[in-house]
Formats: C-alpha cells, structure tokens, sequence
C-alpha cells in the first residue's frame, strides 16, 4: 500500500513541478528547492495511506510516510540540474520539510479515526481527512497573501504582527531553510504587500525548537487520550464484572 501510494505521490509531484515550471533551468537553485518541497508537502496528505490498527503502528506509519515523502523531495531535487543542487542545501530543505510533514499526518490520522468512528467507512475517512488536511496546510502557507492588508494595517502600533504572520506560514519556514528570500521573489513582491514592509524571517534554530515543542506536545497528547481510554475499559469492566446483589 504504501509503495503503491509513494509511486502516485512522485507522479503526481512530477507532474505539478511541470506545470508550474519549477524543473526550468531558469528558476532559482533556491526557488526550485522551496517549489519541490511545497509542493510535495501539499500533495503528501491527499496519498496518505491510512492509520494502522494500532496506535504504535500508525505512528511507525506516520514517520514511514513522512519520512518516504521527504525522501522523494530529495530525489527531485538531486534529479535537478545542471547545474546541481548544492547537497547541503538539499538536507536543510527537506529536514525542515520532515517536521511539517509529521505534524500534519498527525493531524490526518487523528481525523481519519474520527470521521471512521462516525461514518463507519473507512476509506472516505481516510480520504477526507487527507484533503482537509491539505487544504488547510495550503491555507496556513498562504497566510502572508491574505493576512497582508491586514498587517500593512497594524504595522504601525502593532509591528511584532507582521512577522508573526510572516512566521508562522510553512512555506517561509521551507524557504528559510533553502535560503530563499521568499517574500521578496518577483511573484510575491507583485501579490503580497507585506513585500514592502519591514519584516525579519525566523531563523532555524526558533523553527527546529518550535517543530520539536509541537511534536512532544503532540505525542504527550496521544499518551494521554490512551492512558485515559485504559483507565476508562478499566472501570467499565469493573462495573460489569461487580456482581448483582439478589433480591430477597
């Protein structure tokens, strides 16, 4: 299943980088490497291959998809060129790719059980959970496009604004690690006005941390919901098993 999925993921991956002509040689060496990872990041969700019947063996499951979608990334981008990808520059991207990708099948598995749980059928849980989750991993990339009035508003009393919504897009995170300039590049200096102000991109140490608190935060989550459902069998099997007292 899983290698069936990884086989349409880098199809369809192929086919996008084609039409928004991120494979020209004329692009940027950086911008290619934040279109490559973008756009595998955005597509990684509509393949996923489904929870596991465990919750351990969905989370081997979510680091072996994850990790399998950022491998792909990597094969694009070496499969650029000439002239090549700097190699160090190839890990940088797609280490911080990893994180995102992580998170957001976290995000796709919990609302896979979910909507499994309600509807009973499988395969349109999984299905939706992953285009919901793409879709809002496409809104939040999106966020300094369409927060942009709005920061060019308050970057008068409220400056630390423009750099939150700058901040917290995944995309800036994937063009910080492949030194890319994103704001800056011709298209979004066209669309986005928070172009034209000042702003100052998270560096990589703020942004592995923020990913390594979100992931431990999201793991003791996990722990939690399943040291709860135990203690709640547990008592619903006492319950039951608590003998019946006979009416004289």
């Amino acid at each position: 299943m899983i290698i069936v999925r990884w086989i349409m993921l880098s199809v369809a991956s192929l086919l996008m980088l084609a039409a928004f002509g991120a494979m020209s040689a004329d692009l940027q060496r950086s911008a290619q490497r934040v279109a490559v990872t973008a756009i595998v990041g955005l597509l990684a969700p509509l393949f996923w291959p489904g929870s596991a019947g465990t919750p351990a063996a969905t989370a081997l499951r979510i680091a072996t998809w994850s990790g399998a979608a950022a491998g792909l990334a990597a094969l694009l981008l070496c499969g650029l060129g000439p002239p090549a990808q700097p190699l160090a520059r190839v890990i940088s991207s797609c280490t911080m790719l990893l994180p995102i990708l992580l998170v957001t099948h976290v995000l796709v598995a919990g609302l896979e059980r979910r909507w499994s749980r309600q509807s009973g059928d499988e395969h349109a849980a999984r299905e939706t959970a992953g285009r919901t989750a793409s879709v809002a991993l496409a809104l939040l990339s999106a966020l300094p496009l369409w927060l942009g009035p709005v920061g060019e508003l308050l970057s008068v009393r409220q400056a630390w604004f423009i750099d939150t919504v700058v901040g917290i897009s995944p995309l800036t995170h994937l063009a910080v690690a492949s030194g890319n300039d994103l704001l800056r590049n011709q298209w979004f200096y066209q669309h986005s006005n928070l172009a034209n102000l000042q702003f100052s991109y998270p560096d990589l140490a703020t942004l592995n941390w923020s990913y390594g608190t979100a992931g431990a935060l999201l793991a003791f989550i996990a722990l939690m919901q399943r040291l709860l459902r135990r203690l709640w069998a547990a008592k619903d099997s006492g319950i039951n098993s608590t003998p019946k007292e006979k009416a004289p």
